[in-house]
């Protein structure tokens, strides 16, 4: 078996329970942070940095010959559809802030930044919506790399939303599992296509194997987070719905990923 797999699930059965019991229990609502004197922030930190540097390194690092063959086309059609359909949704909803504003007291720089997040958001939902019918039809060859340049710079404004919107320190923890997340994400979909569009298969193999985990791992860690304590957590329910969709996307990609014999 893929060891990467085991290292997975072996962080997700102790981050995502450890970190819902310290969002409610441990986290300072002043500084935002966890207690650092508690041994199980310890004990969550080292397994949340310890298994994806593992991760990493077993997959793209250690030679071993990685194969990769779809056998779960109709949950990844799903959850392509599901998170096509976010990405629109959220692109809508950037638009529908846009216009509320009236413009007259947006800046400039934030302007560009929303259009292009609009623009990129449909894009992106487009480019899910047509690889999820893909699936069900199980079509995927020579699906062109270029098409996930959208979701991959979606995914990067995102990241700049991020510091943009939230510079207070409070709900700090779920804001930088959430980045991470976002950041693996982009590094899996260069991956992802160069798997789709068979160009340098097998590097493409080794970075969705690595990093569709990470994106799995900090996502529904998060997740897990935002759900035992809703109340104090900061990111709208929206992004931890589409943070959650992707972080199984990625996850069920990459489980299909295999070492050769």
């Amino acid at each position: 078996m893929n060891i990467s797999k085991i290292l997975f699930v072996i962080g997700a059965i102790v981050c995502l329970p450890l970190y819902g019991f310290l969002c409610i229990t441990n986290l300072d609502p002043t500084t935002g942070f966890f207690s650092s004197s508690n041994l199980l922030t310890t004990i969550f930190y080292g397994v949340l940095i310890a298994v994806p540097v593992l991760i990493i390194l077993l997959s793209t690092v250690i030679q071993k010959r990685f194969a990769f063959s779809i056998s779960n086309s109709r949950m990844l059609g799903v959850l392509s559809l599901l998170m096509g359909a976010l990405m629109i949704a959220s692109g809508v909803i950037h638009l529908m802030n846009l216009l509320s504003s009236a413009f007259s007291a947006v800046m400039f720089s934030t302007l560009i930044i929303t259009a292009l997040q609009i623009v990129m958001a449909a894009l992106s939902g487009i480019v899910f919506l047509h690889l999820g019918i893909c699936y069900f039809k199980e079509n995927i060859s020579n699906r062109g790399s270029l098409t996930f340049l959208f979701p991959l710079v979606w995914a990067l404004i995102a990241c700049v939303e991020m510091f943009r919107d939230y510079p207070q320190i409070a709900g700090m923890p779920e804001r930088t599992l959430y980045l991470l997340c976002l950041l693996s994400f982009t590094l899996f979909l260069m991956g992802q296509s160069r798997i789709l569009s068979d160009v340098d298969f097998i590097k493409g193999v080794r970075w969705i194997n690595a990093f569709g985990m990470c994106a799995a791992l900090f996502g529904l860690t998060m997740t897990a987070g935002e759900i035992a304590a809703f109340s104090s957590m900061s990111l709208p329910v929206f992004d931890v719905l589409l943070a959650f969709i992707l972080s199984l996307y990625c996850l069920a990609f990459s489980f299909n990923t295999y070492i050769e014999k």
